[in-house]
């Protein structure tokens, strides 16, 4: 959240059937007879022909001209681990694809290890593709080869942990929709775990809040260098992570780049006694850095579970039952809510769609969300239905001041707020937000209302930049500002359509990231 403060084959005949037959005027005239051990040594001979032809035809199998169908699998040309596979020829193509009609090709050789834990749940139509690749193009328009980093808002080179989480969901969808091709991919991926690899940290313990998309510099919000940085968000770490679980399950060659990187934070005073905290430099002593609670109800959740995926305990902060949630009726459908006081925590206690879908289709639905998703689904739904307003509240930039808005369901007591953060209210600039409209129609496309979502958000988008923020509401028109999130948040929703819930299907798989139990334990001796 950025907020300001593409198999060749060929169809030649086989050329070789009858090839071995005397052609048209062959001579069999003057033969002689032979003796016994002319015609023993003539029947060996045979024999040993016909081996060498045998032999020859299973090592041939499966390319162009053989007798075995191209693509044939037996126990012959299985690969087996420790075996000394040889590449036959050709490993490529003249203009440079890889030759998929050898098994042992390295074509072959590398199907096994990408996405071989992603059966798939549904089928994309053309039109859920077109959504899609009008989402990607705000990624080909924002995409920093030095870095790998994807700017957070429409050419402003900054961006967020959680932004950057947003690009990878972003960059695994354009590859399993087939929008880039693996060379693409892999360099994108590359360059973007690299940067997180080198990248500096604040205070020497996880990344700062914010960078430079161009020189990898902490910068602050304004996107100004800072050498100390400002801070460091458990929130957008968690989205990032999230999205490099996904990687390492889709494509297993990335974990132990992943396994790494990760292990090189210091996570002893971001998730302590069950809880997430956030770092920040001390306003007034640039030498204190502040340690404090964060995450409310609802986002504290979809983060906390994103922790436990990785073995920590955040079971405080995972559980929707904490002694934090407050009950209220919203247009007759409960509503939970984080009751504690901004005045005294620090912090306001937005109710929006954004974490409830990103928990379901990355995290699941369970007994423990799976009303709370149906009910801030049916209240916006409700309220549709008595104002005739389509409804779909997250928070979101806008193109004009202040730049950016939390539009809420639930805050400080009110319904259908739509405030900064510092509490002044902007309920005049309230909007439809795009990406909870096309999310909310994923998660629930039997429901009447999200055939009314689609066809409110249906035009919300430039061809050239990607899927514009939102609607307002009071018919000013769109709003236009594009961004990382809202179009991550597109693309991973797809992912979600084809392939059911991304978290528990790794699971299932055994698709684990382990971190490095001994740097993480010599992180926490050295402090």
């Amino acid at each position: 959240m950025m907020e300001p403060d593409n198999k060749q084959q060929t169809d030649e005949p086989d050329n070789r059937r009858g090839a071995a037959m005397p052609g048209p005027g062959s001579s069999l005239a003057g033969r002689t007879g032979r003796t016994l051990v002319e015609s023993v040594l003539a029947v060996l001979g045979g024999i040993a022909v016909a081996i060498i032809i045998v032999a020859g035809l299973g090592k041939y199998a499966g390319q162009p001209g053989s007798l075995t169908p191209a693509g044939s699998i037996t126990s012959a040309n299985v690969p087996q681990y420790g075996d000394n596979i040889t590449l036959q020829f050709p490993v490529s193509n003249d203009d440079g694809t890889m030759n998929s009609t050898d098994n042992n090709s390295l074509a072959s050789l590398k199907q096994s290890q990408t996405q071989h834990c992603s059966p798939i749940k549904g089928e994309l139509s053309d039109s859920d593709l077109e959504m899609a690749r009008i989402a990607w193009r705000y990624f080909e328009n924002n995409y920093n080869p030095e870095t790998g980093l994807v700017n957070a808002v429409n050419n402003f080179s900054s961006t967020t942990m959680w932004d950057t989480g947003s690009a990878l969901a972003a960059t695994l969808a354009a590859y399993d929709f087939g929008f880039i091709g693996r060379k693409d991919f892999d360099d994108r991926i590359t360059a973007m775990l690299g940067s997180l690899s080198r990248m500096k940290l604040f205070n020497d313990e996880a990344p700062n809040k914010v960078y430079n998309t161009k020189t990898l510099a902490m910068v602050d919000y304004g996107n100004n260098p800072t050498e100390l940085g400002i801070g460091v968000s458990a929130l957008d770490l968690a989205r990032m992570m999230s999205w490099t679980r996904t990687l390492t399950c889709m494509h297993p060659k990335y974990g132990a780049g992943v396994a790494k990187t990760l292990s090189r934070w210091k996570f002893d005073r971001i998730i302590k006694e069950g809880k997430m905290h956030g770092l920040a430099i001390d306003k007034f002593n640039q030498e204190d850095i502040k340690v404090w609670q964060e995450g409310r109800l609802g986002y504290e959740q979809y983060a906390a579970k994103i922790f436990e995926h990785y073995g920590f305990d955040a079971g405080v902060a995972a559980d929707y039952e904490n002694e934090f949630r407050g009950d209220t009726e919203i247009l007759g459908v409960n509503i939970a809510y984080d009751n504690r006081d901004p005045k005294k925590w620090h912090a306001n206690n937005y109710v929006l769609t954004e974490s409830y879908t990103m928990d379901a289709m990355e995290l699941g639905i369970d007994d423990k969300n799976r009303e709370l998703i149906r009910n801030i689904f049916e209240v916006q739904k409700r309220r549709w239905q008595e104002t005739g307003i389509v409804t779909a509240i997250s928070e979101d930039n806008i193109d004009q001041a202040p730049w950016f808005l939390y539009n809420t369901i639930f805050n400080a007591g009110r319904a259908w707020q739509t405030t900064n953060s510092s509490d002044v209210s902007y309920d005049h600039l309230k909007s439809t937000s795009v990406k909870a409209a096309i999310s909310m129609a994923i998660l629930f496309p039997e429901d009447e209302y999200s055939k009314v979502l689609i066809n409110a958000v249906e035009s919300a988008y430039d061809p050239e930049k990607g899927w514009y923020s939102g609607i307002y509401e009071n018919g000013s028109g769109y709003n236009k500002v594009t961004t990382a999130n809202t179009n991550g948040v597109v693309l991973s929703g797809f992912l979600y359509k084809k392939y059911g819930e991304l978290l528990p299907l790794c699971k299932s798989c055994s698709e684990n990231i382990v971190l490095d139990s001994a740097l993480l334990k010599q992180h926490a001796s050295a402090d």
